[in-house]
C-alpha cells in the first residue's frame, strides 16, 4: 500500500536563496543530493514529475531511523528538497497505546531540539468512530481525529504525524521539508501561472 507523508505548508518562503546548511539533515541524507546520489543510496524512483516533483523510495538510510520500515526523498530540479520516513505498523494495539507512546517519544525528542510545536493538533472521536477502541478508525476518517505537531525551524518544516490504517493498526509519520522545499513549490505555481497566460 503506497503510503507517503503530506504536510500542508502554512506560509511560503519568498523567492530567495536560502541556506539549507542550518536546516536538519535527518537519515544521513543531505539537501544537496542529486537524483543520482539517492540511487547510490538504494533509492528507485517510483513516481515521476507529480506536481512537479519526483518522488523516490528505499527501505533504508545512511541513518536509519530505528522505528523506520520505508523513506520517500522528493526532489525538484534533480536535488532533495523533502524527506519523510513512515515507520513499521502498530498492530493489535486497539487503544493507540503503543502509537501514542512512540509519536509522544518522538514529539518530546523534537521539542527538546527545536522548541515548542509550532503548531499541534491531537484530537479524536469527533465524528463516527467515537469509542476508545477505535483511535485507528479515527484517524484514519476524515474530521473524526487527528495527531501531528508541526515544527517549523531555520527556515523549513519538521512534522510528526500518527496516522490509522484500520482497525487497531496504525503508524508514525515523520517528515523534513527544507527552506528548498517552499522555494520549489513557488517556482511550480509560478511556472504554471505562466503558462495558462500563454493559453489564453
Amino acid at each position: 500500500m503506497f503510503r507517503f507523508f503530506l504536510v500542508l505548508v502554512v506560509a511560503l518562503c519568498p523567492l530567495i536563496d536560502i541556506s539549507a546548511e542550518t536546516f536538519p539533515e535527518p537519515f544521513g541524507l543531505s539537501w544537496d543530493m542529486s537524483e543520482d546520489d539517492l540511487r547510490k543510496l538504494g533509492f528507485e524512483l517510483i513516481q515521476e514529475d507529480h506536481n512537479g516533483f519526483n518522488t523516490f523510495s528505499s527501505l533504508s538510510t545512511p541513518k536509519p531511523w530505528s522505528k523506520g520500515e520505508t523513506y520517500f526523498a522528493l526532489t525538484y530540479n534533480d536535488q532533495l528538497v523533502k524527506v519523510a520516513a513512515i515507520s513499521i505498523d502498530f498492530t493489535d494495539d486497539i487503544y493507540g497505546i503503543e502509537g501514542k507512546e512512540t509519536y509522544n517519544q518522538m514529539k518530546a525528542l523534537l521539542t527538546k531540539k527545536y522548541g515548542n510545536p509550532s503548531e499541534n493538533y491531537e484530537f479524536t472521536g469527533r465524528d463516527l468512530y467515537d469509542e476508545s477502541d477505535e483511535f485507528y478508525q479515527c484517524l484514519e476518517y476524515s474530521g473524526c481525529g487527528v495527531y501531528i505537531s508541526l515544527y517549523k525551524y531555520s527556515g523549513g518544516t519538521i512534522a510528526i504525524q500518527l496516522s490509522g490504517q484500520n482497525r487497531g493498526t496504525g503508524y508514525l509519520q515523520i517528515g523534513y521539508e527544507s527552506p528548498g522545499f517552499s522555494i520549489a513549490k513557488r517556482q511550480i505555481t509560478q511556472n504554471a501561472q505562466e503558462a495558462d497566460a500563454e493559453v489564453f
